[in-house]
């Protein structure tokens, strides 16, 4: 019997987009239009075709192996066994920051995900094939050994929270999941996962964390192709909130939000996974939180691309800032579905660190362009991306942090 592709690892996984046997999967197959990397027509159903740059990883290098076009065919020839996997192949699969944007162009999949899915899918397969690459053994590594990208022992986790009085999951009755993510005991998480924290506590929710027990969300097993890890991890989380009898996670992070979300679509579990910034929102609409401070700043948000066009997320953080008395809120050229990335995702940071550093610069180069004093962002990623750069453009701080400053 024929393996279901969605039980699959690899490129069989995604076979229906590689031009397999019969038509229905010749004609799901890339088009070669080059509306993925904005250089070629528009995609007919899109309304509005944003800026011409969309693709990181080819903008910087200029080279056409680089565009999300290349990397499906690539990955064609891959599967159908006339081409090996090299190194010049691993270097371009592994330059995608995974920024979603071909998923907003693409004419052909229409199932949520897109060509940078076909990537990921070549990313299994050389790790089924080849194993891990260097620049991500120790992401692997530290995944597999202690539940987090960071190396940090499982008994330090949930030390973001130490001196705020929170509830662990079992010590009260509440309903309510604070995941603040692995980036919570980070420097560029901790000050998000605090905030939100500290406004959820204003308001007087009952809430828990889960403490020691919280493990990575799985996202960059999911991104690295280590689609074993993400399913291990996957369902540790999941258990722990059906163990906990929990029915709303409030997620401190844009890209952990993103994988909350691939959760509801297969767990079978009654919960819903909110961002902070759609929890904040529904605070204000019913009144349970109001801005008693004036805030006179300049300030322009960067959508994160997991929480952007990973979750969907671009009203209600716009919405906040426009609610904080003396805010003036103006957007970048790019902004919303077509918000250029940071760079921060896809591991390119470690397998790919000139190109992670160019596309923050870039990013925050056209943040200073509109005169802002501050950009705000809702994701770990970001905010660790945008630390790096050693001359910022702009200064950069966490949403929720700011929120909470205007209390």
């Amino acid at each position: 019997m024929e393996e279901d592709p969605k039980n699959s690892v690899g490129l069989e996984r995604v076979k229906k987009w590689l031009y397999a046997k019969g038509l229905e999967e010749r004609s799901s197959g890339c088009v070669l239009c080059g509306s993925c990397y904005g250089h070629g027509p528009a995609n007919p159903m899109e309304d509005s075709p944003g800026p011409k740059e969309k693709c990181p990883p080819y903008e910087f290098y200029r080279f056409q192996r680089h565009t999300p076009k290349s990397r499906w065919l690539m990955a064609q020839r891959v599967f159908h066994g006339l081409d090996p996997i090299t190194p010049e192949l691993k270097e371009v699969t592994y330059a995608c920051t995974n920024c979603l944007m071909c998923q907003e162009l693409c004419g052909v999949r229409g199932d949520g995900y897109g060509p940078w899915d076909i990537t990921v899918a070549m990313r299994e397969e050389i790790y089924k094939k080849e194993g891990v690459i260097e620049a991500h053994r120790p992401i692997y590594d530290n995944l597999h050994r202690y539940d987090n990208p960071w190396e940090q022992p499982k008994e330090q986790r949930g030390a973001w929270a130490e001196g705020l009085g929170l509830h662990k999951s079992g010590e009260i009755g509440a309903t309510t999941l604070l995941f603040a993510g692995c980036s919570a005991d980070q420097p560029a998480g901790r000050s998000s996962a605090r905030a939100l924290a500290g406004i959820m506590q204003v308001t007087g929710e009952d809430f828990v964390i889960l403490g020691q027990e919280e493990k990575c969300c799985g996202l960059y097993a999911f991104d690295l192709g280590f689609r074993g890890e993400y399913e291990r991890l996957k369902a540790a989380n999941l258990e722990a909130i059906a163990r906990a009898g929990i029915k709303t996670v409030v997620v401190a992070c844009g890209s952990c939000q993103r994988i909350w979300r691939e959760y509801s679509k297969t767990s079978g579990l009654d919960f819903r996974a909110l961002h902070g910034v759609e929890y904040i929102n529904q605070l204000i609409d019913s009144e349970r939180l109001k801005f008693s401070k004036r805030v006179s700043k300049k300030i322009t948000y960067h959508d994160s691309c997991h929480l952007g066009r990973g979750a969907g997320i671009y009203n209600e953080p716009r919405r906040i800032l426009r609610t904080i008395p003396g805010v003036e809120l103006v957007e970048m050229e790019r902004n919303r579905r077509w918000a250029w990335c940071c760079g921060g995702g896809g591991g390119v940071p470690e397998a790919d660190p000139e190109l992670a550093q160019w596309s923050a610069v870039d990013r925050l180069n056209e943040a200073a362009r509109t005169g802002a004093e501050l950009v705000l962002t809702s994701s770990a990623l970001c905010q660790r991306s945008f630390a790096k750069l050693k001359h910022p453009a702009v200064p950069v701080q966490d949403l929720f942090e700011f929120v909470r400053q205007a209390l």
